[in-house]
């Protein structure tokens, strides 16, 4: 009997069983995507579906699509392939309006069928060889259309995904009758991501949501994924005012806030049309001042997007490109930048740009076809070997984040060359810097600060590790490979010993602290870590008023973090000021909290007013002499120097 047969059977009979139970289960109030209440999102999911045709996907009993229908107004098909199952659905539903069940093979009766706007899977989909659901899936939805997927990850056993698409049995569990056995696809995040890639969707995000009992092993994963056009989608006669409205309205803030500053760059990100890198992004989106997730990992954590449309125009400013260079950019994205940096360095120019990533390599592509733009070469590599092929480069611009300069990126600079990437100097803190090669040395000509996601691949890889902080996993601690963390020990620590130490050092409201955060990270011992927090962790105190950047400095067991209050004088032009100061817990958090507290003194009383240049050395480089205000570290790559001068 083959897989599917098998799961036919074992529905077909757990169907039988629950009518006879004469069991129907209610119509929830809230789209639940896991068998937990109230553990995920809701149908919010799936967008704007009111009037929409949505279909769901082994609709079971019938309660979801009830929902769906009766609560966000969608046009609601639950396709079922179990007879009983039908059966329960239809005895409980029939008649409730906009919903309809079918009984039939959901591949079969796609084919059939008009193409829907909207579907969904819970728990259902797994059942089914992705290889013969994942197509039919495709033709059966409408361009741009969602498609959420509530999937298992780790199963009762505690079994973990497999990497491999093949079934496996698992049991389905009932109360007062015997487990019925079935082949189901448990597959990791990212082979889930390959086949609905492989398949023509893009995947949006992926979330892992545990058993609400820490004791249980089960996990539940939610995929959102959206069907991709045929072909690079061009915006409509119609679309295109509102697309030029809305980009003019971006740049023109940009203009206002300082980001864009010269009439080049102005021109430049007035004329490429970010919307055409993002075809599956509403126009509003596309030209929002955000960036735009395009890719996650197997955690639901991102690992690519459009960057923040102010970031690239700072970073075009600080890369001062000229007519007729040669750039290369290293982190392709999906292309918009290196449109804009195609525009700028003109006909006579050319732009390179490589991703390790193929799905991103081809998106870029497409969007630079889409945009008509010609001068740039999107190459499928390892970015931290640059492209010596098409070297020396004019420019060099990094749009991925590293903890060293890889020695490739600076041999292939020409005479008079600049290279701007975001290196993570220490801890989390990272800044945007432009180096120079001055007198036989590479030093900064600017930085501002700035974060990029990481290096995926290579040889200035710089991975991150992810420390929660409390059971609830509402504060997360953000730590590097040259921090020393114990996970163990930092677990649920705002139940331990809390402590204050004021500074007397003050900020007006919208002052950046972007050096004192510099200073802490060059002076702590273990630097200074990114701490997100939910506002549910804010709201029910478990941290009070957290410095929203780079915060958190911690030793063993021990953790502060930066936090502000209103100062009790106002300045002499009658701004309100704020003050610093360290919460910390732990059993040394009153020593720890202490250190930090002096730091920041120190820091304003003789270092707030300097400007600081950070130079990258060979390792092998005689140390410079130690001074107040310099700090040396060295990484696999470089010695990095940082200097208050």
């Amino acid at each position: 009997m083959s897989p599917e047969d098998t799961n036919t059977r074992a529905w077909h009979i757990y169907g039988q069983r629950q009518l006879a139970h004469a069991y129907t289960p209610p119509v929830p109030a809230r789209l639940g995507w896991t068998p937990w209440e109230g553990i995920g999102p809701g149908a919010e999911v799936l967008g704007e579906i009111t009037g929409r045709r949505v279909l769901d996907i082994g609709s079971g009993a019938g309660h979801h699509a009830v929902h769906i229908a009766q609560a966000h107004g969608a046009r609601v098909t639950g396709i079922e392939l179990s007879p009983t199952q039908h059966e329960r659905a239809v005895s409980a539903h029939a008649g409730v309006p906009d919903v309809e069940f079918v009984q039939a093979d959901v591949t079969e009766y796609l084919a059939e069928t008009e193409p829907f706007d909207a579907a969904y899977a819970i728990g259902s989909l797994a059942f089914i060889d992705p290889h013969r659901s994942l197509p039919a899936l495709r033709d059966g939805l409408r361009p741009g259309a969602p498609l959420i997927l509530s999937l298992l990850h780790t199963d009762l056993n505690g079994r973990g995904p497999s990497t491999e698409v093949a079934p496996r049995e698992q049991m389905i569990l009932l109360r007062d009758d015997p487990p019925l056995p079935t082949q189901m696809w448990v597959l990791t995040p990212q082979l889930w991501e390959d086949l609905l890639t492989e398949y023509g969707f893009r995947v949006e995000a992926i979330d892992l949501f545990p058993h609400p009992d820490e004791n249980a092993t089960v996990i539940q994963q939610l995929l959102r994924a959206r069907r991709l056009p045929d072909r690079p989608a061009r915006v409509s006669s119609i679309e295109a005012p509102c697309a030029d409205r809305l980009r003019a309205q971006l740049i023109d803030h940009l203009v206002e806030t300082r980001c864009v500053r010269t009439p080049r760059v102005e021109e430049a990100m007035r004329t490429v049309p970010r919307h055409l890198f993002l075809p599956n992004a509403p126009l509003v989106k596309a030209y929002g001042n955000a960036p735009v997730d395009t890719k996650f990992d197997g955690s639901g954590r991102s690992i690519s997007c459009a960057s923040q449309p102010d970031i690239v125009a700072m970073m075009l400013e600080q890369l001062d490109v000229q007519p007729g260079q040669k750039i290369l950019e290293l982190g392709a994205g999906t292309g918009f930048n290196a449109g804009v940096l195609g525009y700028l360095v003109g006909e006579k120019g050319h732009v390179t740009t490589i991703d390790v990533d193929q799905n991103i390599v081809a998106g870029a592509r497409s969007g630079l076809a889409a945009a008509g733009i010609h001068n740039v070469d999107v190459i499928l590599g390892d970015g931290t070997l640059g492209h010596a092929p098409n070297a020396p480069y004019d420019r060099i611009e990094a749009t991925v984040g590293a903890h060293g300069v890889p020695h490739a990126w600076l041999d292939q600079l020409a005479p008079g060359g600049r290279l701007l990437t975001p290196l993570r100097l220490r801890g989390s803190v990272s800044r945007s810097i432009a180096f120079e090669n001055q007198d036989g040395a590479w030093r900064s000509v600017g930085s501002q600060m700035n974060t990029f996601m990481p290096l995926r691949k290579g040889i200035a890889d710089d991975p991150r590790v992810f420390v929660p902080l409390d059971p609830d996993h509402t504060v997360t601690l953000i730590t590097n490979g040259d921090q020393k963390v114990d996970a163990d020990a930092l677990s649920d620590i705002f139940r331990q010993p809390r402590t204050e130490a004021w500074t007397d050092v003050t900020f007006r409201g919208p002052e950046s602290a972007e050096y004192l955060e510099l200073w802490l990270a060059c002076a702590m011992p273990n630097g200074l870590s990114r701490m997100p927090a939910t506002n549910e962790a804010i709201e029910k105190g478990l941290i009070t008023a957290p410095y929203p950047s780079s915060t958190a400095v911690f030793e063993g067991g021990t953790l502060t973090y930066l936090t502000r209050r209103p100062y009790a004088k106002k300045a002499p032009d009658g701004a309100t000021l704020y003050e610093f100061g360290v919460i910390g817990h732990g059993p040394d958090a009153e020593a720890l909290a202490s250190d930090v507290a002096d730091q920041v003194r120190t820091w304003n009383q003789g270092f707030r007013a300097l400007d600081v240049g950070v130079e990258i050395q060979p390792l092998d480089a005689t140390p410079l002499a130690p001074k107040p205000g310099r700090f040396t570290f060295d990484n696999p790559l470089n010695r990095i120097v940082i200097e208050w001068q």
